[in-house]
Order: C-alpha cells, then sequence, then structure tokens
C-alpha cells in the first residue's frame, strides 16, 4: 500500500553541523536576525539573505530566540533552508525551502515528535446513550490523551495546537485515529465509535485515508460500526473539500457526524449541503437549554430540520438531570455529557459487563 507523504512520514530534524540559509524581508526584519546572528560562526550575505553556521543542538535555543525577538508576520514573511554540512543551495533544494515560522515551531515540536514515535498517547472512551434508555450505551467517542514523561495523562488540547503551528496536523490526526480504532478492537467494544478528525488534517481523502482503512481491515471492525465525526465544524472554510472527504467516508461504509452544530451559522448552513448521519449540538447551547427561551427554541428547530432529513441528533455536554429531562421531551435520540459518565480509559459497556460478573 502507498503511503501518504503528508500523513504517513514524520519530519527529520538534521544533525550535526548545519548551515543555515535565512532570506527575511529587507530592511527591520533583516537587522532584527542580523542581531541575532552576532554570536553565531561564518556569518555571510548570500543571495538577498543570510547564512551560518551552527551545531544542531543548538538549534532550539536559536529557534527559541527567533519567536521571542521577531513578530509573528515576520517569521512568516522570512523564508530559511537548512543543510548539513557546508555548501550552497542549488535549484535542487527549493522544495526544502520553508518559513522561518514553521521551521522555528518545528523545532519546538521536539516533544511532540517525541510523543508520536514513542506512540505515548491512547484512547479515553466517553458513552453517548439512548435519550429513551439512558443506562444503555448507543456508542462511545474516542477522546485522545497523552502521557508525559512522568506517566501523566494530559488532555489533547496542547497538542493540536503545537501541531498546527508546525505543521504536524497530518501526522497527529492520523495517529489519533489510528490509535482510536485499535485501542476499540483491543477492548472488544461491541456499540458505535465516534472517531474524530480534522478536515483540514486531510489533504486529499483518496491517500491520507489509506493507513486507516486498512487498520480497519486489519483489526476487522465492521465500517457500519465506526462514525467519523467532523470537529471544529465552524471554521470550515472549504465545504466542498468536506464533502469530499464525508463522500469517501460513506463510500467505505461508514457513517458520518457534524460536530457542534448551532455553534456558528456557518453549521446550519452545511446540514442540507453534507447531510451527514448524525449531528451533535453544541454544548454551549446545551447550557441551561431547559430555562433559556432563545436556546431551547433554537434546539426545536435544529432537532425538527434535522429529523426532516433523517438525521440523528445527539446532544453533547450535558451536566444536570433537568437538561437532560427537557432534551429528552424534545425528542433527542441521543445525549452525552459528564452527567452520565466522564471519559474513562475502559469503554461504559465494558465496566458493566465486569460488574456483571
Amino acid at each position: 500500500m502507498s503511503k501518504c507523504l503528508k500523513c504517513d512520514k514524520l519530519p527529520t530534524l538534521a544533525e550535526g553541523q548545519l548551515s543555515v540559509f535565512l532570506w527575511p524581508p529587507m530592511g527591520h526584519t533583516m537587522g532584527k536576525i542580523k542581531s541575532l546572528l552576532k554570536d553565531y560562526e561564518d556569518v555571510q550575505t548570500i543571495g538577498g539573505g543570510l547564512s551560518f553556521s551552527i551545531e544542531s543542538r543548538d538549534m532550539p535555543e536559536f529557534a527559541h530566540k527567533l519567536n521571542t525577538k521577531l513578530t509573528l508576520q515576520e517569521r512568516q514573511d522570512s523564508n530559511c533552508l537548512i543543510h548539513q554540512g557546508k555548501r550552497t543551495p542549488s535549484i535542487d533544494d527549493f522544495s526544502c525551502v520553508t518559513s522561518l515560522q514553521k521551521m522555528s515551531s518545528l523545532y519546538d515540536a521536539q516533544w511532540l515528535l517525541d510523543i508520536l514515535t514513542q506512540e505515548r498517547m491512547t484512547s479515553h472512551f466517553q458513552p453517548i446513550v439512548h435519550a429513551q434508555k439512558p443506562h444503555e450505551p448507543f456508542a462511545h467517542e474516542c477522546l485522545l490523551r497523552w502521557q508525559s514523561e512522568n506517566g501523566q495523562l494530559n488532555s489533547p488540547a496542547r497538542l493540536f495546537q503545537t501541531a498546527q503551528q508546525a505543521d504536524l496536523i497530518f501526522q497527529l490526526d492520523r495517529a489519533a485515529r489510528e490509535i482510536h480504532i485499535r485501542n476499540a478492537e483491543k477492548q472488544s467494544v461491541r456499540s458505535k465509535i465516534f472517531v474524530n478528525f480534522a478536515p483540514t488534517a486531510i489533504y486529499d481523502p483518496n491517500n491520507c485515508l489509506k493507513s486507516t482503512f486498512e487498520i480497519i481491515r486489519e483489526v476487522e471492525i465492521d465500517p457500519s460500526q465506526i462514525v467519523f465525526e467532523v470537529v471544529e465544524t465552524e471554521r470550515i472554510n472549504d465545504p466542498d473539500h468536506l464533502k469530499n472527504i464525508l463522500a469517501t467516508y460513506k463510500e467505505h461504509g461508514f457513517k458520518v457526524a457534524l460536530d457542534d452544530l448551532g455553534s456558528g451559522h456557518s453549521t446550519l448552513n452545511m446540514l442540507g449541503a453534507l447531510h451527514p448521519d448524525f449531528v451533535k449540538l453544541d454544548m454551549e447551547m446545551i447550557r441551561n437549554v431547559h430555562k433559556d427561551r432563545f436556546k431551547s427554541e433554537l434546539v426545536r428547530k435544529i432537532v425538527d430540520l434535522s429529523h426532516t432529513f433523517n438525521i440523528e441528533v445527539v446532544a453533547e455536554g450535558i451536566e444536570c438531570k433537568e437538561e437532560a429531562s427537557w432534551l429528552v421531551s424534545q425528542n433527542v435520540d441521543y445525549m452525552q455529557g459528564f452527567y452520565f459518565a466522564k471519559p474513562q480509559a475502559e469503554p461504559y459497556e465494558f465496566l458493566n459487563r465486569r460488574r456483571a460478573h
């Protein structure tokens, strides 16, 4: 099976003696970079830019200086190239030129590269229950956790923030999808599983999803058991790209869900165009919905509209009995939140079976 170079390959940081070439905008930015290079060797002017020598072990410190002394715009507008040893760049090196922002972010993301290479990530499972039978899990959402060097488990927010900055979101999102699938098989999850994905992390679904589909076949999970859930729906600026991704999932027998419906006007517009199997109501809309007239009217209309198009509705972020009772009265199909169960290492259904014995 051919690999997707954007998703399946982690960047490697050059080691040993390095030659660094920088092409900042002329003027103030050039002056600031020159002042940063006063302590480095072989600083030269070359092709309208600068070059210097540095040991690879000193690159994280240099990257930190860049992030401290230059603005984000200056780092984005400056280009760089890194070579092992000493030689002048040629036309063959053009594809390796990147922005100073991406280069410095990649060195700042060494801890994330370590987590990905050492596979220090795992899944927690949060049940999604039937609205009419809240003690029965209909599905589990797979939520990513990462392990620090002292063994502590952490939420994924920092992972994804760093991955976006360092252009590692393709690799992280792929790894997360595949970890969830393997863990669901390992834990013998019998319900459906909701697996999150970011559309911006899938460049071309026909290539980027190959390894994910291969693992699903390998662990022998029926595609109908898996729901791929779009995260950050409100940030989508290319609906056609998302439509292509969802079509690819459906062609392979999977279900799809839109997350955070109602968090932005654009998400409601996409409902008819994308026609997902499930929609998840944004937790901010659910908070105190039973005593907020605006929220309650909005939820009623979304539920009615979704059911008109045979789309099932999941209300997430439920924290109290009153919210749950009101949502049941409005014919929401499924519910999720701390009121029912917090995310945990073992799926809810597995814990029930274990206690039954």
